[in-house]
């Protein structure tokens, strides 16, 4: 077969969303001609969306190093990259990419992303201004041609944001992703012409206070169907969850207070303390897992802490300890997507302060086995009144997506840690293979959802 012919076909496969017969067609193209660029960014492209980004970079590297990239090649590479964590190398590639075409808005954008994932702030302020400007929205094909529907994600730079990634990557649904500033005057027609529905990603109180209403009243602009309305997610910081949730059926809710460094630094000097229930735990207000947080003892190591920490708003929340009667912590994450309740993850280490990536579960059996047998039947661990509980805490929420982590007392009573839509759910599970099939059915549960929102909202048009 000619190289023309195995191109054809290999298109054919790849509209039709048929990826693992792509592949051997356009090795064979590469046998003939290792340097074919249309195979090698194919190729790169199906290994980027199978996870292995660094066989992607291994593909596309030597047209860049022997002068045959042109820009697809650098974006392809940045992606691949970007994908792998490496963001030192994304940006460089996308600035190669820059140079061959300026004013590329999409490449702004994803620069500007990397910019800001890497803590240059100013910087990723100034390259989303210039983004916003060349290109409004961001535009990820779906898998198949034509798309089934069109999704708008609403995104704010910096303001704690619900991660798509995982239900972007490899949709029968087009996404394009939408940066709001303030001070942009958008084409609302445009936006509509991308919208089916409309997902609000903005989704950390403390870190989107002064856009929430810029995104509001966007999203009612475009007249579409909204995930997450801005409403809903304005009453979700830890402070108003505490509030919300105080006398849950079945619950143990911690009353959380926050307060500014300059209000407890004050009560520490005056030993004004006597509200606060040592042991306490104290987080810097607009950080999620270990960042900026410990639990104290005592009035002296909650002044050293704000003192380290300096200038910000904290939370302050009485310490309960969790641990179960075989001296392990035990932390669940279930998601809730629309009226569906389902399990992330059980993460169990001898420390209270549990994050799933950082304990030693990857290498003990018996851990694995619990959170495999919790995953496939969470029922059974979460048995009726626990199921009540959660189902009265998605009904107070009333969010169309967002997550809890959570713990169980001897007793029975689930104990609520954090309820918000800025919890990561990913793909990534090659430590944990057993996962996959549960974070699958969120990802399903997603799209589904979606889906039907979409094609009613069509039906009435």
């Amino acid at each position: 077969m000619s190289i023309d012919a195995l191109v054809l076909q290999a298109a054919r496969h790849s509209q039709a969303g048929q990826l693992d017969l792509v592949e051997p067609l356009l090795l064979q193209i590469l046998a003939i001609e290792p340097q074919h660029q249309i195979a090698c960014l194919e190729l790169a492209r199906v290994m980027i969306l199978s996870g292995r980004y660094d066989e992607a970079v291994a593909v596309l590297e030597p047209l860049a190093d022997e002068g045959l990239a042109d820009a697809e090649v650098y974006r392809r590479l940045a992606l691949a990259h970007s994908f792998a964590d490496r963001k030192g190398a994304a940006i460089m590639y996308y600035r190669h990419a820059l140079e061959l075409e300026p004013g590329n808005g999409q490449v702004l954008h994803s620069i500007a992303n990397l910019e800001q994932a890497s803590g240059f702030t100013d910087q990723a302020a100034a390259t989303y201004r210039d983004a916003v400007e060349v290109k409004p929205l961001w535009t990820m094909p779906a898998a198949v041609s034509p798309p089934e529907f069109r999704v708008l994600w609403m995104f704010a730079p910096g303001a704690g944001n619900t991660p798509p990634d995982y239900f972007v990557s490899r949709a029968r649904f087009e996404s394009s992703i939408l940066t709001v500033l303030d001070g942009v005057e958008y084409d609302i027609d445009l936006l509509r012409c991308h919208a089916d529905v409309v997902v609000n990603l903005v989704s950390d109180v403390d870190q989107s206070r002064a856009i929430l209403n810029t995104v509001e009243a966007l999203a009612e602009r475009i007249g579409r169907p909204v995930f997450n309305h801005p409403r809903g997610i304005v009453g979700t910081d830890r402070a108003s969850i505490s509030m919300r949730l105080a006398g849950t059926p079945g619950c143990v809710v911690p009353h959380t207070c926050t307060f500014s460094n300059v209000d407890l630094l004050h009560m520490l000097n005056k030993n004004e303390t006597a509200e606060l229930q040592f042991p306490l735990l104290v987080r810097r207000a607009g950080t999620h897992g270990g960042e900026d947080f410990e639990k104290v003892d005592d009035r002296n190591q909650l002044n050293e802490f704000v003192n380290c920490i300096g200038e910000s708003d904290y939370y302050v929340t009485p310490f309960v300890d969790y641990r179960s009667e075989d001296g392990y912590f035990r932390k669940y994450r279930f998601i809730f997507v629309g009226d569906e309740i389902l399990p992330y993850h059980l993460a169990i280490d001898d420390k209270w302060k549990i994050h799933h990536v950082t304990t030693s579960m990857a290498g003990i059996q018996w851990m694995q086995d619990e959170e495999r047998a919790f995953l496939d039947d969470p029922w059974r661990v979460f048995a009726a009144p626990q199921q009540a509980a959660l189902r009265a805490i998605r009904n107070t929420i009333g969010l169309d997506y967002f997550g809890i982590d959570c713990a169980l007392t001897p007793a029975g009573e689930v104990v609520v840690f954090e309820v918000n839509a800025t919890m990561l759910v990913h793909g990534e599970n090659d430590r944990f293979p057993y996962k996959t099939e549960a974070v699958s059915r969120i990802r399903q549960q997603f799209h589904s959802l979606l889906d039907r929102t979409a094609h009613e909202a069509l039906s009435t048009l």
